[in-house]
């Protein structure tokens, strides 16, 4: 059983970094009678499992009509009917019926004794089933050292030139929750619950599809902002511009829309934004970093540079390095609030297909495995190593897909491989809680009703903006402004 202090305790003084600042946002779940996190709350939810959790993380208990306590949500979920889960919450349902329709971004505990990731991992859950823990990240599940996982290359997963796919974590013996399947703490084992054995995904009716995605998107938007003070990231891409289009309806109720700018292409981007915040109504900020040149920059120093690196490394678990506006004190200046961000979007433009098989295909259903395993950017060589080390990995995973789904294996290798193994870096940003709307199985069900190359000719990403907010279509995305510009030089 695991006992304080937590690895992640160990970890902050050994780089004189302070715990509660560092993890916040985070949990560990155990049944260790000697375990106590200082600062965090403690929930006693029966069969001697205790879950010690961040006070700042939203926290709802679930009863069923009863009002026995049915389990609890740790994070942000919105469930079917599009109301925001709070405490106290009474489910309708089954606990599972619930957590299959619920978006957002959190960790779902039944009470009858399993865990269920959100529908794509956004809210990072990781085990150990040899001290039956399960926490955040590894840190938070270990009492002990991490223990390197010699599969992959620490530094290239640090650097962004690899990834913990698969449900793999940095330490050999802690493993991932991967979204759409339950934990159960009895014996620690995963069983998929979503796609359904009968599932299928029919292509009929796009537009239809669109208009329901639509209204789903809208709906999840505006729980959350009606429930939080909620912050809109624009840029001059496709996924935010949708996320804004949805807003529409919830715009009273957003606070704010910014943009950081830390490259010359963000100065397009923030450019961009303004004319769309302009067109909706938005108060909109542009926080940047960088001024005219890479080297005029308005940036902390290099020690405290180092020392945001590390203490972001920490905190999302070795899944990779802050982005620049981390590093350069930006994503600081932010208010307060939840963080709408575009991340699973890319579903909607066939991203992780091969777009050979999409276009050349009489129908996409064929598979390369060797193109998937090599998709999932494990290790930094690429190509035949990766395919060597983790193909018979893929091709495990593959196998857990209902049959309906095995044509839509690539669609899914992104939701719960590629995803899931960036994501925890949410758990760096301390200050704000991200949360991708996009992040619910009845919009994910919607893309893949989609044909797929239409999808990669961002066919459903125009019907969507066109559904939702059509003044925004005329306004240029930003490779198309950088291409102008640059062609004009």
């Amino acid at each position: 059983m695991l006992s304080a202090p937590l690895a992640a305790h160990q970890a902050c003084d050994a780089a004189s970094l302070r715990f509660a600042r560092i993890f916040r946002g985070q949990f560990t779940l155990s049944q260790s009678e000697e375990l106590h996190i200082d600062g965090y709350r403690a929930t006693d939810l029966g069969d001697g499992w205790r879950l010690h959790h961040c006070r700042s993380t939203p926290f709802a208990r679930l009863h069923g009509e009863d009002g026995a306590l049915a389990g609890v949500v740790l994070g942000l979920a919105v469930d079917g009917a599009g109301k925001l889960v709070t405490d106290g919450y009474v489910l309708a349902t089954s606990f599972e019926a619930f957590v299959t329709a619920a978006a957002g971004r959190y960790v779902a505990i039944d009470g009858a004794g399993a865990i269920y990731a959100d529908p794509t991992g956004s809210m990072g859950v990781v085990y150990d089933a040899n001290t039956r823990t399960v926490a955040s990240t590894p840190l938070m599940c270990l009492d002990r050292p991490i223990i390197e996982n010699p599969r992959f290359d620490v530094d290239a997963v640090q650097g962004g030139r690899g990834s913990y796919a698969l449900g793999f974590t940095r330490d050999a013996y802690v493993r991932g929750v991967m979204p759409n399947h339950r934990l159960d703490l009895a014996n620690f084992t995963l069983t998929r619950f979503w796609p359904k054995a009968d599932a299928t995904f029919p292509t009929n009716g796009p537009d239809q599809t669109i208009a329901a995605m639509g209204q789903r998107l809208s709906d999840v938007i505006g729980a959350i902002a009606a429930g939080y003070t909620t912050l809109l990231p624009l840029s001059g891409g496709r996924d935010s511009r949708n996320l804004a289009a949805a807003a529409k309806p919830h715009l009273a109720q957003i606070a704010q829309s910014y943009t950081f700018v830390s490259n010359w292409q963000g100065k397009i981007d923030a450019e961009l934004s303004e004319q769309i915040a302009a067109s909706l109504g938005l108060e909109h900020v542009t926080y940047a970093s960088f001024i005219a040149t890479d080297q005029e920059r308005d940036t902390p120093n290099r020690v405290a540079r180092r020392r945001q690196k590390t203490a972001f490394r920490l905190a999302a678990g070795y899944v990779g390095d802050a982005n620049n506006d981390v590093l350069d004190g930006l994503s600081r200046k932010v208010p307060k609030g939840v963080v709408l961000r575009g991340n699973v979007m890319e579903l909607l433009k066939a991203n992780h297909w091969k777009r050979g098989l999409a276009r050349d295909a009489a129908h996409p259903d064929g598979h390369d495995a060797d193109y998937a395993t090599e998709r999932l950017a494990i290790l930094p060589a690429g190509g035949a190593q990766t395919v060597a080390a983790f193909k018979p990995d893929y091709l495990a995973w593959k196998a857990t897909l209902p049959h309906g789904a095995q044509a839509l294996a690539y669609d899914f290798a992104f939701i719960e491989s590629l995803l899931p193994g960036w994501q925890p870096k949410f758990y760096g940003y301390t200050r704000n809680f991200l949360v991708n709307p996009f992040s619910d199985r009845a919009l994910i069900a919607g893309c893949l009703r989609l044909p797929v190359a239409e999808r990669q000719a961002n066919v459903y990403n125009d019907a969507l903006l066109t559904h939702l907010a059509p003044e925004l279509a005329s306004i240029p995305f930003t490779p198309d402004l950088k291409r102008a510009r640059l062609n004009a030089a």
